[in-house]
């Protein structure tokens, strides 16, 4: 069934309670991986009072933002719906594709950080699976058989020990990405150092030959120095010659 352009959720519609007739049994109550509006697999049971349901088909109708999306009402609570989403351009067609990651989770058994993390989570285990022709460009459920039996065991075993565990892989994770971009920079960095280095060592070697040639001309100009006093000493003493010899020899 589709509406508005956006598929709306057809495996819950068919499960409308629990195998064990009471209130869902896990955290997250359904999920559902959607392209472009168009819900590819989903997994999940009710309530059984319609109140997953509602909220599923509320969270997954709405339209993407730059943020999350949430969704929750008091005649439905307490489930809450949530939604991620990641934007994907393809090179060489340009074509841009919304990827969606869709739960509703029991307020009472976990947080939303907690639901958040295992969204987070889905977006990481289906990156490889985002390239098949059957997610890029099939229908409605296209991917159920294949990726539906594991979207049912994330959720059944989904609690708060692995969302503070998945958030430790990721702090893991960002850290080692941090770790290599350093060392690339600083591998960028060395071969500049490089550069860096060898400027040096010719402004270093311009540096002894200016020395060198400033000592040289020193020596020139002291010389040159020199040969002038020489030359004023002989001038005066020629001059004092000349002024005081004659006086002396008329006086002799």
């Amino acid at each position: 069934v589709i509406r508005s352009g956006r598929s709306v959720p057809r495996l819950l519609r068919t499960m409308a309670s629990p195998s064990t007739g009471g209130a869902s049994r896990t955290a997250i109550a359904w999920s559902c991986v959607s392209r472009d509006g168009t819900i590819l697999a989903e997994a999940g049971e009710d309530d059984g009072k319609g109140k997953v349901i509602r909220t599923a088909r509320r969270i997954s109708m709405m339209a993407p933002t730059c943020g999350w999306e949430k969704c929750w009402t008091l005649k439905d609570a307490p489930f809450r719906g949530l939604k991620l989403h990641q934007v994907e351009i393809d090179e060489d067609s340009e074509k841009t594709v919304v990827w969606s990651f869709s739960c509703v989770y029991n307020k009472k058994s976990i947080g939303e950080d907690c639901a958040k993390a295992f969204l987070s989570k889905l977006l990481a285990i289906t990156e490889p699976l985002r390239l098949c022709p059957w997610w890029l460009e099939g229908g409605t459920l296209a991917a159920q058989p294949s990726f539906a039996p594991t979207l049912k065991q994330q959720l059944e075993t989904w609690d708060e020990y692995d969302a503070k565990l998945f958030a430790m892989n990721q702090q893991v994770e960002e850290t080692k990405q941090i770790m290599a971009d350093n060392i690339e920079s600083m591998f960028k960095r060395g071969e500049r150092l490089e550069d860096l280095k060898d400027e040096a060592q010719e402004l270093s070697q311009m540096s002894r030959v200016f020395k060198k040639n400033a000592r040289k001309v020193k020596r020139v100009k002291a010389w040159a120095n020199a040969k002038y006093g020489v030359m004023i000493g002989t001038a005066v003493t020629g001059a004092a010659a000349v002024v005081i010899v004659p006086p002396l020899i008329a006086l002799l």
